[in-house]
């Protein structure tokens, strides 16, 4: 297609193949991938181009479906938005409407379309792909259900909402800035459900991130709001919520994912953020099989709120009863390698970048053998153990920390991931340096989103 073409014409009439990475699906325009949002395989649909810039590829979003899968169901999507809701031209639709009569969406629920299930079916079909064509690795894994999942709409216990000029909190429209206004949290558990984040004003802030664990929770205010919004803000969330905002310091930061920590953020200027108390305390406490996790209200923690209680049985079950040490990198407040030393009386050793998520870990394993270093996995020489546990951001492990996987005496590796490709690449690397795959499983625990979690066991 020319680039005349493509000015001319801005929507396509596609046959749907098959699921691509990131949740849209792969059809073809006259020999050319089309990479289509809010489709499902085997649909006819047309199609808006929404990125033409490269030569390989398009981007597209369905503007209408002219032949339905089987499995596509109304947009969730429309369920969290204001009955108000003005037409966006453009927006992705449910089936059987066109652009241009649909209100604004938002992204992040890249299968609001999709039945349940098959919305898993999708996901492994990905992960095998990425395994073979990133890892060349002969996998079949499926994605199972957390346990108890029977819609995918009330899981998350942290969620993040944007916040538009007017104060309003919302979520961001797919690949751009503008925020939709959303009555409620999409997919949050029923404690920050029930917020009525439609009433919320908050002038000045740019995202309101709200954490709950058991009978309490945060809410963090990210940007320059001033003291009357956050008044207002106490006044209409009850007791049960400590309110927390940022301000800025000198002196520049870098955000680990494990944070687990009192943050600092450098703002794009170079200044360093912290957080003041409101209202409450920043600590929550989590409890998994009974142990309680200290953990920051912006710290890292698994999102899904079955997702603790069930990596940390996963990972503990893989690790070989007779271990007498056990590894746990990248470890944050130390779930996973807590939950294993506890249950094999196996000596801990974790290794976290950031300081306070370990001072965190070491409260919450008080009562194990067990150490905690804060440094860069990829700087800190390996403790010696016969099991290494490993849960690292999206960016995967890499060359250098699979390298000393490699070159360790560990003959059991854990691998809990996020991320398909950066895991069928690490994956490559484990196995070439001589360790075999025992299985390999993946968990839907970002329900009706393209994300899910991974457990890999390895052996040599």
């Amino acid at each position: 297609m020319s680039e005349s073409d493509r000015t001319d014409s801005h929507v396509l009439e596609l046959l749907v193949e098959g699921p691509a990475a990131g949740g849209s699906c792969v059809a073809r325009h006259q020999g050319q991938v089309v990479f289509v949002a809010g489709a499902l395989p085997g649909e006819r649909v047309r199609a808006r181009i929404v990125d033409g810039s490269s030569r390989k590829f398009l981007r597209a979003e369905v503007s209408e479906v002219l032949e339905a899968s089987a499995h596509r169901v109304p947009d969730r999507r429309l369920d969290y938005l204001p009955a108000e809701a003005p037409a966006l031209v453009g927006a992705s639709t449910p089936s059987g409407t066109s652009a241009s009569a649909s209100p604004p969406l938002f992204g992040g629920m890249e299968f609001a379309h999709s039945d349940l299930d098959y919305s898993r079916e999708l996901k492994a079909q990905v992960l095998t792909d990425q395994l073979s064509r990133i890892g060349h690795l002969d996998v079949q894994p499926t994605v199972a259900a957390a346990p108890g999942e029977t819609t995918g709409l009330d899981w998350r216990t942290r969620v993040q909402l944007a916040v538009d000029d007017d104060g309003r909190p919302g979520m961001l429209a797919p690949r751009s800035h503008e925020v939709v206004p959303v009555t409620s949290a999409p997919l949050a558990c029923p404690e920050i459900a029930e917020v009525e984040v439609s009433d919320l004003r908050v002038p000045g802030a740019t995202r309101l991130e709200f954490a709950w664990a058991g009978e309490q929770g945060a809410v963090i205010v990210r940007g320059d709001c001033g003291a009357g919004p956050l008044s207002e803000l106490s006044l209409r969330l009850g007791p049960q919520w400590s309110i927390l905002a940022e301000t800025g310091t000198s002196g520049g930061a870098r955000r680990s994912r494990r944070a687990g920590r009192r943050p600092t953020a450098a703002d794009g200027r170079g200044r360093r953020t912290v957080l003041s108390s409101i209202r409450g305390t920043d600590i929550l406490r989590q409890t998994v099989y009974g142990r309680s996790f200290r953990v920051a209200a912006d710290g890292f923690w698994q999102v899904h709120r079955q997702a603790p209680s069930l990596l940390s049985s996963v990972v503990t079950s893989a690790v070989p009863t007779d271990a007498r040490s056990i590894t746990d990198l990248y470890c944050g407040v130390g779930l996973l390698g807590i939950g294993a030393a506890a249950t094999t009386g196996a000596r801990l050793h974790g290794v976290e970048s950031a300081k306070t998520a370990i001072t965190a870990a070491k409260e919450n394993a008080q009562d194990l053998d067990a150490r905690f270093t804060a440094a860069r996995v990829d700087e800190v020489e390996l403790p010696d153990s016969e099991v290494i546990i490993l849960d690292p951001p999206r960016a995967g492990a890499g060359r250098d920390v699979t390298g000393k996987l490699v070159g360790s005496n560990a003959t059991t590796i854990i691998y809990v991931s996020c991320d398909s490709a950066t895991l069928a690449r690490d994956l490559q690397a484990l196995t070439a340096g001589g360790f075999a795959i025992g299985s390999l499983r993946g968990f839907d625990l970002f329900p009706l989103t393209a994300h899910l979690e991974t457990v890999t066991v390895l052996h040599r």
